[in-house]
């Protein structure tokens, strides 16, 4: 199985991740790149030019790794983008359930927040 965009992933228990420092933590996968065009530091021996990122659950670091140091453990059901005009979520099959919105009427103002706050509105 490929881990992909939104994946919830934990490291596995060996020396690699244990001497990362990263044995055992959960993360989300935040994507994937090509580390001989992007030269960027991760854990793990490619054996093909491909390296996930992982953002740690617990800290929010970021880690570079090499798809066999993690596991899968879901698609994270429920998870929300926004972008444009278009708000995907995420299914537990990993497929997102797409729709269009009109962002306008969908989020408030910083002035409407505040005025709401206080009761202004």
């Amino acid at each position: 199985m490929i881990i992909e965009f939104g994946d919830k992933v934990k490291f596995v228990e060996n020396e690699t991740t244990r001497n990362a420092g990263v044995a055992t933590l959960y993360g989300t996968c935040l994507g994937f790149t090509t580390p001989s065009m992007t030269n960027i530091e991760y854990i793990g021996k490619a054996e093909i030019d491909y390296a996930i990122s992982i953002e740690l659950t617990d800290t929010k670091k970021i880690i570079w790794t090499t798809q066999d140091l993690v596991e899968f453990i879901s698609h994270g059901e429920g998870q929300v983008l926004e972008i444009g005009n278009v708000r995907a979520t995420r299914r537990a099959d990993g497929s997102w359930e797409e729709e269009i919105i009109d962002p306008a009427k969908e989020k408030m103002s910083w002035l409407e927040r505040i005025l709401r706050i206080f009761g202004k509105r």
